[in-house]
């Protein structure tokens, strides 16, 4: 399954690419141009990661929602909200947002509500299933409202911290050839390492047989590797 949905790659790439193309030249952008990268993450439909120090800037995605061999595929227009959804975050690091839409923090506030609104995207930081853009109502969604300034700061808080954990469970913690003991497979060895936007999976071989275990599950249960015991 994995080799096949590999070979998907290059046409997801170019699906993704070619609408990207088209909000570029709309916005005078360069969207396509960023790489794109898949995984199988099963929590995480896609991402952007924006340029920093320690990662290049990207759109990640995952075939585990979009792979055309997967039994429970997004159709091609919750495939579209969803490349739009993360372009839309691309667009909030590129342009200039108006000051009357920043009101609301975060990832998922007003600003990239609004860049949303310039590309008909779907406004909302979680998955609708056949969500018809002719129903949303851009001004309702980009109105301040009265806001509860402390119930806001709690909410941001809580993001970051989100984010630092998700940063943290991305951290690398072990390397290929490392041995790890499992209570119920015994020792291991480790032959692939596989990252994610927010965690890390890890190809594990326990004598003829590969498991893929979280590693975040491996160091919260203590199971670390046997050289380290």
């Amino acid at each position: 399954m994995l080799n096949l949905l590999r070979k998907e790659e290059p046409v997801l790439r170019a699906e993704i690419t070619a609408l990207y193309s088209v909000l570029d030249h709309k916005l005078g952008l360069h969207g396509a141009e960023v790489p794109i990268t898949f995984g199988m993450d099963e929590k995480a439909l896609g991402s952007y990661l924006p340029a920093s120090y320690d990662n290049e800037e990207q759109f990640q995605f995952s075939l585990f929602f979009i792979g055309f061999c997967m039994n429970e595929q997004l159709s091609k227009n919750d495939r579209v909200n969803l490349y739009k959804h993360e372009y839309a975050h691309y667009m909030a690091h590129h342009i200039s947002i108006p000051e009357k839409y920043n009101w609301q923090p975060g990832v998922h506030g007003s600003a990239w509500k609004y860049c949303c609104s310039l590309i008909g995207a779907i406004p909302s930081d979680y998955y609708i299933e056949d969500a018809n853009i002719k129903k949303i109502d851009y001004d309702s969604v980009l109105t301040r409202p009265n806001v509860d300034h402390k119930q806001v700061q709690m909410l941001d808080t809580y993001r970051t911290q989100r984010m630092y954990k998700n940063m943290e469970n991305a951290k690398v913690k072990y390397e290929v050839g490392d041995t790890v003991s499992h209570p119920k497979f015994g020792e291991g060895t480790v032959k692939e390492i596989e990252q994610q936007p927010s965690s890390v999976r890890l190809h594990i071989a326990f004598g003829d047989e590969v498991k893929i275990i979280d590693q975040k599950w491996l160091v919260k249960t203590g199971y670390s590797k046997v050289s380290e015991r």
